[in-house]
């Protein structure tokens, strides 16, 4: 019995909400909504300059949570299997990466691709650094898995009676996301650099989350699906088939 004590005193869980910080991970999830958020204000402006209507706004603007439906399911799926801290990492990279591609859409030469000229879509151009900006917005979506493997994160390192109150902070940085910026855009662009300035500054944010994720934020419990029962072929792409993992740590969770 004393062994088992002193076996327990020597390797403590190294990850519960006791003794890890939540910060890195609140900080990560912030980041992540205030990357998606800080597009909006001007994104109907520059559409416009580039040849775009509303339609093609309206088309813009929703290529994010698109192409979001189709990564996430499959980033989280992979973060049960290769662990949440590997895929945070590359959705972080991802959207790091497209930020760069949408800057250098800004300076493109606007070349005109097609017209269209429709009744019920209206008239407009599909120019160069449109389809670039969509290809960008698109990147940024498929990679954008980092808020929902967040959630997933910190429900591994939460012990069920601080789950609540920790959810409850997760929500807050999320939302403080979506407030903190549209307000940086807009300030952001009234400098001398215009357009330019609010997608710097999301590059520059990007990096952060990036870097946090790097160097101050420790993996989780890992689980790979285990062979209860064979599923379809699409129910298992995007994780939705019954499974039981195993932590790193020994246990297991249903």
């Amino acid at each position: 019995m004393e062994k088992e004590n002193k076996g327990k005193k020597n390797n403590p869980n190294p990850l519960t909400g006791e003794n890890v910080s939540l910060l890195p991970i609140l900080a990560v999830n912030f980041i992540g909504t205030l990357g998606f958020s800080i597009v909006l204000p001007f994104l109907v402006f520059l559409v416009n300059r580039l040849g775009g209507n509303a339609f093609i706004y309206g088309l813009a603007s929703s290529m994010y949570p698109a192409f979001q439906l189709i990564g996430a399911p499959i980033l989280g799926r992979w973060s049960d299997t290769y662990g949440r801290k590997k895929i945070l990492f590359i959705s972080q990279l991802g959207t790091l990466l497209s930020w760069i591609i949408f800057l250098v859409a800004l300076f493109l030469p606007v070349i005109s691709l097609f017209k269209i000229d429709s009744r019920v879509l209206g008239a407009f151009t599909v120019t160069l650094p449109l389809a670039v900006l969509f290809f960008a917005r698109a990147l940024d979506g498929l990679t954008g898995g980092n808020v929902s493997v967040a959630n997933a994160y910190l429900a591994d390192i939460t012990a069920e009676r601080d789950r609540s109150r920790n959810f409850g902070k997760m929500s807050i940085s999320e939302n403080l996301g979506f407030i903190v910026g549209p307000a940086l855009a807009g300030i952001l662009s009234l400098t001398m650099y215009g357009d330019v300035a609010p997608v710097l500054g999301a590059i520059v944010i990007s990096l952060i989350g990036t870097l946090l994720i790097i160097f101050y934020l420790p993996e989780s419990k890992e689980c790979a699906p285990g062979e209860t029962e064979e599923a379809e072929k699409v129910r298992k792409l995007f994780g939705y088939e019954i499974r039981e993992c195993k932590t790193t740590f020994g246990t297991k969770k249903t």
